[in-house]
């Protein structure tokens, strides 16, 4: 099995042909071709079905890909940690950042570690556990920065804590309980989850269970954030809650409110999710340093204001 023929099977992932993969990696799409083929016959098994459209994976081929991702991951850690050890500061770090923390500490560690180390390359992607579990698992991202329950953490991953988000419940401001101050209040509403049960957008479940309510009344799961602002202030029945950070700066906040509810709320814990057998590259573990130090001082900022 040869490297380059796995990072083809990659990127015919990504690009869904043999062609656009073979153009990307500058080879000619007859010898990328047979190198699959040369794989498929070593593999005793077919890995692609080829058609005018492009390229799709056979049920073997789904299989080998989880293999090829994680080893194509492997190679590219293991080239940036020498470099970097060596005192080349290159390569790239690859994470999924939630909302909560795109629009909070991100953007200042982002800045500094760009400072720091202009030659690496940061990808960032939007992603939540335990959707983006598979992207860590597999080596597509490095780490994840996302709120989870850590007694529901796989045991093949590790989270390591940075802050608690503060959560708060939205809804248009036409809602005719916009000003409701009880859970109880609320327990007839229509509620638009971001994420599915257990997960992040999903608290106001371990909301009305604390308080002793019934399940809420879910109508619509949404996963988009983009979107989400967007879908509540479009209806004056629906409520849902998001991070207070990402209310403050949705464009459709002059036609949503809080719902100010003393009830309290859980507050998701935000932390750094990796693969426990695998560390981070040098690089990675500054980027991921300098959203810690951000998040001290974060803290720090709160504990001034009591």
């Amino acid at each position: 099995m040869r490297l380059p023929t796995m990072q083809a099977l990659v990127l015919i992932e990504e690009l869904g042909s043999i062609r656009a993969a073979a153009l990307k990696m500058n080879l000619t799409q007859p010898a990328l071709t047979a190198a699959i083929q040369q794989l498929e016959a070593e593999l005793k098994a077919p890995l692609l079905v080829r058609s005018r459209k492009g390229a799709t994976f056979t049920n073997y081929g789904q299989a080998f890909l989880r293999h090829a991702k994680l080893m194509v991951a492997l190679s590219r850690r293991a080239q940036d940690e020498i470099a970097q050890l060596r005192g080349h500061w290159e390569g790239t770090v690859k994470m999924a950042v939630s909302p909560a923390i795109g629009l909070g500490l991100l953007p200042q560690a982002l800045h500094q570690f760009t400072q720091q180390h202009p030659d690496v390359r940061v990808h960032c992607r939007d992603g939540l556990y335990p959707s983006i579990a598979p992207a860590i698992r597999d080596g597509t991202v490095d780490f994840a920065l996302t709120p989870v329950h850590r007694v529901d953490l796989e045991s093949d991953l590790v989270a390591e804590p940075l802050y608690s988000s503060q959560v708060v419940i939205v809804a248009s401001v036409s809602h005719p309980l916009s000003r409701a101050t009880r859970l109880e209040q609320l327990k007839d509403c229509e509620w638009v989850l971001s994420s599915p049960s257990r997960g992040p957008g999903a608290v106001i479940e371990e909301a009305f269970e604390k308080v002793g309510l019934g399940a809420p009344k879910k109508i619509m799961l949404c996963e988009s954030f983009l979107a989400l602002p967007a879908v509540v202030a479009a209806s004056d029945q629906w409520v849902t809650t998001m991070p207070r950070i990402l209310f403050e700066n949705s464009p459709f906040k002059e036609k949503l409110c809080v719902v100010p509810i003393k009830d309290e709320l859980p507050s998701p814990l935000i932390c750094t999710v990796r693969r426990h057998d695998l560390p981070l590259t040098p690089a990675a573990m500054q980027l991921v340093a300098w959203v810690q130090h951000f998040a001290l001082k974060r803290l720090e900022s709160k504990m001034d204001n009591f």
